[in-house]
């Protein structure tokens, strides 16, 4: 017994320990059932939203929801209870919280499910981001100030400086050149960190359109090497192409893939000791095509090869120290190719220095440039991820045929490229692609908040390999469709989900006792919406729990009965969200309440309740109930 005793005293502590650390959690915490319901909440909750814990308990968790959003949480809630794992809810997507007031703030979610006694309980995290966001948002107003503020008086300084470097410096003192020189190059530097923080920028916000086209490696590489000859021979080292050069196309944007080059050209070349040369090589690396820089400097430090593609990394040796730069350049060499859906690596050089070698894919027949230029703005512009080249042109052709424009993936790498920089109506998905698996790819793109929503339809030879992998119920995928392709199928399918969706005409719930009151109202009300006619109180609310309703008009008499009785079963059983207008032929015996919107019969016309029926529909989401007179 004493044992027994003690157990449960320990046992008291650790559940009051717990307890005290579950207050003392900086993040607000939830615990909702398999229904929905909250069955616990933490003092942050109470903090966060405003409401008190005996306020929360046992409610849905749509209250802390923005009603504009409950649908789409539900849907959410829908795939996740089938299979509940941890993982952040909305990846990828912009999550609000409403306040008991009605105000809505960024959140984070996280969810924990917990099985006891055989019931399922999801714990989440809750993470007010308002701050962080208002901190993006100072940022994003920065970076728009060094776009338009600073970059364009800094052009100008830098172009009349070189101008008087260039033309005076003979007819100025020694020393006053050389401090003209000395501002000149430091402006140009300015100029250069800059630019490169707005890339990088621009590249992270997803806000840079890549137009790619056929490209000869070997002719950008050449033409590289010649821009940069200027900036080798300031340095005294020389720039050669390898002898052993090959041709090789891709499929790139012309001017990032300079860039690309112009930065591991500009690192090798100060890099390597005076009287020393870069060596470019142009070739194949197994199916890729490659195009490799290597220098003979002093090679990258062990403790640094793990953060050399970081933002503003920069080895803290002196010599690195001296050679200047932002720490930026690596850092979009980096995101630039793999948005070509290629990889760049680097290996110690033999005898010395640093190799980095960019891998991109052959050209696969397809101009990816022309399709980005000629859909700008189109409302059916399709992404299709096929690995077979042959299959995608015949796809694209059928396709184009039905008036939808075609993008084109071979692989993961470069569907996500596409993706990321595009918003597409329609993807179409082969489970096999090019060294991964097509489920994987969905995973991601579900991940892009842009393309949280997007129909996905899956095309396959083998349907049954996809339907059963565990993630599918989640992916919220439109249509499976297996090989050969049925196109007609296909087609109607892309058609459908890439056009508008049609606005359902508004439903409105009439309740009045008069039958030829409910006729007249019905004929009036029908051009503008389907008019649902109940007579009584039971067949008002048999209506209510079977169609969705957007409106109710409601008489003040029901037989014996006051129409203003039903007020307390429309807000409470069916969603307060739902807008009442009182259609009464006795206006004194309407309620002196802000919540009610008053129409009479007596001295308001048909017409009159029309108007009033249009204003609350263009209104949604409307107040719940409101007077007016």
């Amino acid at each position: 017994m004493a044992e027994m005793g003690r157990f449960i005293a320990e046992r008291g502590v650790a559940e009051e320990m717990f307890r005290l650390a579950v207050e003392a959690c900086p993040s607000g915490m939830v615990m909702i059932d398999s229904d929905g319901k909250l069955v616990m909440v933490n003092s942050e909750i109470e903090n966060q939203f405003g409401y008190a814990r005996e306020e929360l308990i046992g409610q849905s968790v749509d209250i802390l929801v923005p009603e504009r959003l409950r649908a789409q949480h539900a849907r959410h809630r829908h795939h996740f209870t089938p299979s509940p794992e941890t993982r952040r809810m909305g990846a990828g997507r912009e999550l609000f919280g409403r306040r008991r007031d009605g105000t809505e703030f960024p959140v984070e979610v996280g969810l924990n499910p917990i099985r006891s006694g055989g019931h399922l309980f999801v714990l989440g995290v809750i993470v007010d981001i308002s701050q962080r966001k208002h901190l993006e948002r100072v940022k994003d107003e920065f970076v728009s100030t060094v776009s338009h503020e600073l970059r364009t008086p800094l052009t100008s300084i830098s172009g009349s400086l070189g101008l008087l470097a260039g033309q005076w410096t003979d007819q100025l003192p020694q020393s006053a050149a050389r401090l003209l020189a000395i501002a000149h190059k430091n402006c140009q530097r300015l100029v250069r960190l800059i630019n490169d923080i707005l890339d990088i920028e621009k590249i992270e916000s997803g806000r840079v359109v890549l137009n790619c086209v056929r490209i000869d490696l070997l002719q950008v590489a050449e033409q590289a090497i010649e821009d940069n000859r200027g900036f080798a021979d300031g340095y005294g080292v020389r720039v050669r192409l390898d002898d052993a050069s090959i041709g090789a196309a891709v499929s790139a944007d012309p001017d990032r893939l300079v860039q690309v080059i112009t930065n591991l050209l500009s690192n090798a070349i100060k890099f390597s000791p005076t009287g020393d040369e870069v060596l470019v090589a142009v070739g194949k690396s197994g199916d890729a095509c490659c195009i490799s820089v290597r220098d003979h400097g002093t090679g990258i430090p062990e403790d640094f090869k793990p953060r050399l593609f970081e933002k503003f990394a920069q080895a803290d040796g002196t010599n690195s120290r001296q050679k200047g730069g932002t720490g930026l350049g690596l850092s979009i060499v980096k995101q630039i190719v793999e948005r070509f859906g290629g990889r760049i690596r680097f290996d110690d050089a033999p005898g010395g220095g640093t190799i980095f070698c960019v891998e991109l894919p052959p050209w696969d027949g397809t101009d990816g440039g022309e399709i980005d230029i000629a859909v700008e703005g189109s409302p059916r512009h399709i992404l299709v991820c096929e690995d077979d080249p042959a299959v995608a042109r015949i796809v694209r052709t059928r396709l184009e045929r039905a008036g939808l424009v075609v993008d084109f993936a071979h692989t993961v790498e470069d569907a996500l490229a596409r993706s990321s920089t595009n918003d597409y109506a329609a993807i179409m998905v082969d489970l096999r692609l090019r060294e991964r698996d097509g489920m994987d790819l969905i995973v991601q793109i579900r991940t892009q908040m842009h393309h949280s929503e997007t129909p996905i339809v899956v095309v396959s030879g083998d349907l049954e390999r996809g339907r059963g992998d565990r993630r599918a119920p989640q992916l919220n995928i439109l249509e499976w469709i297996g090989k050969p392709i049925d196109f007609e199928r296909l087609i109607a399918i892309l058609l459908n989900a890439s056009s508008p969706a049609p606005r359902a005409r508004p439903r409105i719930l009439h309740i009045d006792d008069d039958h030829d009151t409910l006729a007249r109202v019905a004929h009036e009300l029908s051009t503008i919406a389907d008019v649902i006619s109940a007579d009584s109180s039971e067949s008002a609310l048999r209506a209510l729990a079977k169609d969705r309703i957007d409106l109710v008009v409601l008489d003040l008499l029901l037989g014996q009965h006051s129409g203003l009785d039903l007020l307390p079963d429309i807000r409470d059983g069916f969603g307060s969200s739902i807008p009442v207008i009182i259609f009464s032929c006795r206006p004194e015996d309407v309620p002196s309440d802000e919540r009610l919107n008053a129409v009479s019969k007596m001295n308001s016309s048909l017409a009159s309740l029309g108007a009033a029926v249009r204003d609350r529909l263009a209104l949604r989401p409307p107040q719940p109930v409101r007077k007016i007179t």
